[in-house]
């Protein structure tokens, strides 16, 4: 199963290609268009990409026509251009597109963008037939008991209309179990809006919450449906709730209460019927206590808790959410031998299953024969930004004091290396494996190509 159907349009066939293949090892399936009339005959093809990634500078029909002209598909467009300019920017949004970034792509800020817009646009899919689209729920993993646990809570309270407050650590997937309560209740052929808190400008929330009427601020040049009715017959996510404004916390559980919100600007209530579904890695006892969260609020949220472990307290489920993330990764099959199944089981992961991903990502780079071994695996784990110790001790553990931190091998040598000499052996490598292409590389490597020129110039490799 794949992350979604991207569509790359740019009229640099280098770019597409370099792109395509950093898609393609995040689960995603790629289309290239190479100019605006290409583009145009494949977002009305049917079915139509989840997302498009769309230069807006090119010979023929340029990207700002193929706003223009791609009617009423489901598609969320992203705009990448190397001409960026706010004026270009707001027509690009007054047109539909669903974001805007320059050229180069920091792939930290595409990744998240992307993956909204794939959640997005299947949104409206499902909205449409009135059917559940599964595939936004991955499978919860696992063979320990507490998966166990997890399973079988969500198949006893998902198909209640019960409101859900799920706790744990960032990277142990709230959001995941949030789709499959969604899933599993009678709401699952309705859509499934999820925000997070802490991402919306303050000024912003009772608009991104509630909706506005035209006029209603400098800016609201429509009106806006507002998250809650956007949510309305399905399921409404709130991730990092504990991050939510205090002043706007009252009109969420007068929402919550009434079953009906106000939109900034409106005179008259609309009713809603949404099931509420939050998240957070904060002890919000701790912050009802210090005055940050409403008392009344927290207790209406926590009808059902569920508490998601650390997946350092799971190791049993390492490996067979190792395997389900490599197969989601490469097309073709890898093999994770037994010694770097017990260097990945040895961590102690502190970033959980989201960084177990970001680690097998980058050793998916880096496999020769189809094959993840130990010492690729703790070469991984020591680029990691968790990774304080050699494989086999704890992430969190922290050598004596007046000790030196255990030192690791850079790829393909037996020195001792610092993080620097790492990095630099690291950068090293995937430029001769991309035969020096520095946009190729910067994807590869999950940075902007700013920031990769900046470690060339640092470490003496740049030309």
């Amino acid at each position: 199963m794949t992350s979604g159907r991207v569509l790359v349009i740019d009229d640099d066939r280098a770019f597409r290609f370099a792109l395509g293949k950093a898609l393609r090892r995040q689960g995603y399936e790629t289309l290239e268009a190479s100019s605006g009339e290409e583009a145009l005959e494949v977002l009305k093809a049917d079915p139509a990409p989840d997302a498009a990634l769309l230069d807006l500078r090119m010979k023929g029909i340029d990207g700002l026509e193929v706003l223009r002209r791609r009617g009423g598909v489901r598609t969320q467009v992203i705009v990448l251009t190397g001409h960026g300019t706010v004026q270009a920017a707001v027509e690009a949004m007054r047109l539909g597109a669903f974001s805007f970034l320059e050229k180069p792509v920091d792939a930290d800020e595409l990744r998240p963008l992307l993956h909204q817009a794939v959640i997005d646009s299947r949104r409206r899919q499902t909205r449409a037939s009135g059917k559940p689209d599964r595939s936004l729920a991955p499978p919860l993993v696992g063979v320990s008991a507490a998966m166990d646990q997890v399973r079988a809570f969500v198949r006893t309270v998902g198909p209640t209309a019960e409101t859900v407050m799920i706790l744990g650590d960032t990277g142990t997937g709230k959001e995941v179990v949030a789709r499959h309560l969604h899933m599993a209740s009678p709401r699952a052929g309705g859509p499934f809006v999820a925000m997070n808190a802490a991402c919306v400008p303050r000024a912003l929330f009772e608009s991104e919450l509630f909706g506005h009427r035209r006029g209603a601020f400098t800016g609201a040049t429509a009106d806006r449906l507002g998250l809650f009715r956007e949510a309305d017959r399905g399921t409404l996510f709130i991730d990092e709730v504990g991050e939510l404004p205090l002043d706007s916390q009252a009109k969420i559980l007068r929402a919550i209460e009434a079953r009906a919100v106000r939109p900034v600007g409106g005179s008259t209530e609309q009713p809603v019927d949404v099931r509420i579904v939050v998240a957070t890695n904060r002890d919000l006892w701790s912050e009802v206590n210090a005055g940050r969260f409403r008392e009344d609020l927290y207790f209406r949220l926590q009808v059902f808790p569920l508490h998601l472990p650390p997946l350092r307290s799971r190791p049993e489920d390492i490996g067979p959410l190792a395997e389900h993330l490599l197969g989601r990764l490469r097309d073709e099959p890898l093999e994770l031998q037994p010694e770097a199944r017990a260097a990945l089981a040895d961590y102690d992961w502190p970033g959980n299953v989201r960084e177990l991903l970001n680690v097998l990502r980058r050793a998916s780079l880096f496999a020769e024969r189809r094959q993840i071994d130990g010492d690729l695996v703790r070469r991984m784990l020591a680029s990691s930004v968790f990774g304080q110790a050699r494989a086999g001790v704890g992430a969190g553990a922290h050598p004596p004091a007046g000790e030196r931190p255990p030192q690791l091998a850079p790829a393909g040598g037996d020195a001792p290396a610092s993080l620097a000499e790492f990095e630099r052996a690291h950068i090293e490598r995937v430029l001769a494996q991309l035969d020096g292409n520095v946009t190729q590389a910067a994807i590869a490597l999950g940075i902007d190509r700013r920031t990769l020129q900046r470690k060339l110039r640092q470490y003496g490799l740049s030309k």
